[in-house]
């Protein structure tokens, strides 16, 4: 009778280097600076070039006014 040979266990552990993780840290936020950007670049496409009526491309404008600073805030918090 063979008894069977005990496996050893072998983990693959990975730490990510500090540029790695430097990184990834540039990525979510480029991804989500953009994620904030291409609505407002929708806007101010809206505002500029649909021929809808002038309260409805200022208000679009003005949405748009806002959103820079908010996906600024929102890409480094």
């Amino acid at each position: 009778m063979r008894w069977p040979r005990p496996r050893n266990a072998a983990y693959d552990i990975v730490t990510p280097t500090e540029r790695e993780r430097r990184n990834a840290d540039i990525d979510r936020r480029r991804r989500r600076y953009f994620a904030i950007m291409l609505p407002c670049l929708a806007l101010v496409s809206f505002g500029f070039f649909v021929p809808a009526p002038t309260p409805v491309r200022v208000a679009a404008l003005v949405v748009a006014a806002v959103l820079p600073p908010i996906a600024a805030i929102a890409a480094n918090g």
